[in-house]
């Protein structure tokens, strides 16, 4: 198997429509997580769980840039998991799993790797609070926890962040949820009341959006 793959090479995989195929390629050129995540990937060598994977497009890009490490993407879409299913297959594509399920009720292995990508948002406020409690709970039993979101807040950027929502349901890129950015001194706060360090970073690159990576680091468990 090839160990590098162009953007287009990556993009002309998802083959049900050109303008699918255009947007995975713009999103690769212009959005840094993909090479964010695969430095911190390749640093860890653990496995990856991608909770609200999509298009599957981390997976797809971290083994198109040759990272073999096991990855598993779940997502409550089932048309962007099939997508990811038939992506992989087209460059066939190892240790890559797609399953549907939704973020509150996927299991987190101990001492993984942990993508929640703009997830977090499409929360409702109870759900959220479960969801980083389930996060907390990771990171205490050893996993790498890394979350992309908004905080709530104004300037031009989250005006930008708040519009992009309205596209993704007025397009049904989206198919409704809550629109529940989190306040960035209560969720760093949750995570220093459980004893855990959780640093933040801006993780816009080249977009207009408001998007930040918070990094929850994984309690050092004692070698059994």
């Amino acid at each position: 198997m090839a160990t590098s793959f162009s953007n287009k090479q990556i993009a002309q995989a998802y083959t049900r429509s050109k303008w699918l195929q255009g947007y995975i390629a713009g999103k690769l050129a212009w959005d840094p997580v993909f090479k964010t995540a695969w430095k911190i990937i390749i640093h860890r060598g653990r496995p990856v769980l991608d909770i609200g994977c999509g298009l599957g497009l981390l997976g797809i890009s971290m083994r198109a840039a040759g990272i073999p490490f096991a990855y598993r993407g779940v997502d409550p879409s089932i048309w962007k998991i099939n997508n990811a299913l038939e992506t992989m297959r087209y460059y066939g594509f190892e240790e890559v799993a797609f399953e549907v399920n939704d973020a509150l009720n996927t299991p987190i292995p101990r001492g993984a790797t942990v993508f929640l990508v703009d997830v977090l948002h499409y929360l409702k406020p109870a759900e959220q609070k479960k969801m980083l409690e389930r996060l907390a709970d990771a990171a205490e039993a050893g996993s790498l926890v890394l979350i992309r979101t908004s905080f709530k807040g104004g300037g031009l950027r989250y005006a930008m962040t708040l519009t992009q929502e309205w596209w993704t349901r007025v397009t049904g890129w989206i198919r409704g949820g809550a629109i529940n950015f989190p306040v960035r001194r209560e969720l760093l706060g949750y995570f220093k009341s459980r004893g855990l360090k959780a640093s933040v970073t801006p993780l816009w690159g080249k977009t207009p959006f408001a998007s930040e990576l918070i990094v929850i680091d994984p309690v050092e468990l004692p070698s059994v």
